[in-house]
């Protein structure tokens, strides 16, 4: 919560790029205390070889293909760069495809793909980025461009959502142990769709913060279950040493879910504001944003079909 905040002020005192900046020493921190206070991993059973080639393609594949999504509206879709971009990309997920059949020690490993709660993770996880991780970027351009706010009053106004947000992850283990993956993943997203659509209509041009409370409450308390439970579900079934792989495998699944679902509901959001300017561009971009919420909230209810597929035992331990 003070990261919020925190974030406000460095824009204000140094720009935007402080935020960045800002983890560099951070981070530097936090690995000398990893080398400090941290054993060394024991060696056990089989050493594992590097997917080198398995890597290069996964990551080349992405990123081609995430480049032309982002790229695509100003571009144009037709442009040799994007349409190249895209072809290529798909074209080195074939080759990852046909690496990861033929490797000894595979990127992804048959026995994970196998696992149907890991693989429904794998979708939730996407589908979470694209949906509520992409609601921040419009929330906060809807401070500042619609509702005027600088840098530190949007900070100010991302405190409840954020209070919220950890409070539903800090209990959402003790529900899923209780209720099971499904019945809590199927519950926090359906509140998610009410509390997007709720906050959709309550996004107007001349419409108050404390209109939106509801909205940021209801889908707030979603997002922090769902983050923490879709990890737990990737977690069900997996062996100790394959926590890791399992982990990075639904981690990997979000980041791309974020950059491709903020590439689609932007170019949505800025369908009607071109060649705008003034009060008629902000009025605009307010109706804009509404219909990329609404967008969400859709998105929110498709995850939740998805959910519904989830099997699992009713009492689900949670990974410790």
């Amino acid at each position: 919560m003070v990261g919020v905040l925190l974030g406000g002020v460095l824009t204000l005192s140094f720009g935007w790029e402080a935020v960045f900046f800002v983890n560099v020493p951070l981070a530097a921190a936090a690995l000398i205390l990893t080398l400090l206070l941290i054993d060394a991993d024991k060696s056990g059973g089989r050493r594992r070889t590097f997917d080198l080639p398995g890597a290069l393609t996964a990551t080349g594949g992405v990123t081609l293909l995430v480049f032309a999504l982002v790229q695509g509206p100003a571009a144009g879709w037709a442009s040799p760069w994007i349409v190249a971009a895209a072809a290529v990309g798909l074209l080195l997920l074939g080759v990852f495809a046909a690496v990861e059949l033929r490797s000894r020690d595979p990127l992804l490993p048959p026995e994970l793909l196998a696992n149907r709660v890991l693989k429904s993770a794998v979708v939730i996880a996407f589908m979470f980025m694209a949906t509520f991780g992409s609601l921040l970027y419009f929330l906060s351009i809807h401070f500042q461009r619609v509702q005027g706010y600088d840098a530190l009053e949007t900070g100010a106004g991302f405190l409840l959502p954020t209070s919220v947000v950890v409070a539903g992850s800090a209990f959402a283990g003790r529900v899923v142990t209780r209720f099971g993956l499904r019945k809590t993943l199927v519950t926090a997203l359906a509140t998610g769709a009410v509390g997007a659509v709720a906050l959709g209509f309550s996004l107007a041009p001349d419409g108050s913060y404390a209109a939106l409370i509801p909205g940021l409450v209801a889908v707030s308390i979603a997002d922090g279950v769902v983050f923490t439970t879709m990890f737990i579900a990737a977690a069900t079934g997996v062996t100790d040493r394959q926590q890791g792989v399992a982990s990075g495998i639904v981690s990997t699944s979000s980041g791309v879910g974020a950059v491709v679902g903020l590439a689609i509901l932007v170019m949505l959001a800025n369908a009607g504001t071109e060649g705008l300017s003034g009060e008629e561009w902000r009025i605009a971009t307010a109706e804009g944003i509404r219909t990329a919420v609404f967008a969400i909230a859709a998105g929110i209810l498709v995850t939740l079909l998805i959910a519904l597929t989830v099997r699992t035992p009713r009492k689900t331990p949670v990974a410790r």
